[in-house]
């Protein structure tokens, strides 16, 4: 009983990880489509650039200037770009460790609590054949103190302790 309540307890903290852990994730893939989308805005507005300069007539070297600080721009945007995705790659990765170590920790704990209540299975089977002696015992018991036999005598006799004696017969609504 305790191994199933500490199973179930496990269960509990584990669903209570992964949540955390997917609402965590949510908000990374929130900030990476955040990016993404300021990306799409830098590539449309280099575009535009791109378009007016072609329809601009212009002298040779301001187009090299131009063009040189488009790629500049473009050069700081993907540094800062990457570095944004490895600060939030990092945290990802760690959760991700996390995650199969508490995996393997969850199956080594069933593989435990399978064994022990394979254990406690084959003990129940082997503590079967005492129920049903019990089961004489009580019918004794009954039988001797309807007969006017004392309750320690009962006890003595059966070999059983006396609060065992006056459960029986309080179960049997005798006493």
């Amino acid at each position: 009983m305790i191994d199933m309540i500490v199973f179930v307890a496990f269960a509990l903290v584990m669903l209570l990880l992964i949540a955390f852990f997917y609402l965590r994730d949510k908000s990374v893939f929130q900030k990476l489509h955040a990016y993404e989308r300021a990306i799409d805005d830098l590539n449309n507005r280099l575009y535009e650039l791109e378009v007016k300069q072609e329809l601009a007539p212009q002298a040779p070297s301001e187009m090299i200037d131009t063009s040189a600080e488009v790629t500049k721009a473009l050069q700081e945007v993907e540094d800062r770009l990457d570095e944004k995705l490895h600060e939030v790659g990092e945290p990802l990765l760690r959760t991700i460790r996390a995650i199969k170590t508490l995996e393997s920790n969850f199956e080594t704990l069933d593989e435990r609590l399978s064994s022990r209540l394979e254990r406690i299975e084959s003990e129940r089977k082997i503590s079967g054949n005492n129920d049903e002696n019990s089961g004489a015992n009580e019918t004794r018991i009954i039988d001797l103190y309807k007969e006017g036999m004392s309750i320690e005598k009962i006890a003595k006799k059966e070999r059983v302790p006396q609060g065992e004696v006056e459960l029986i017969l309080r179960i049997a609504k005798l006493r």
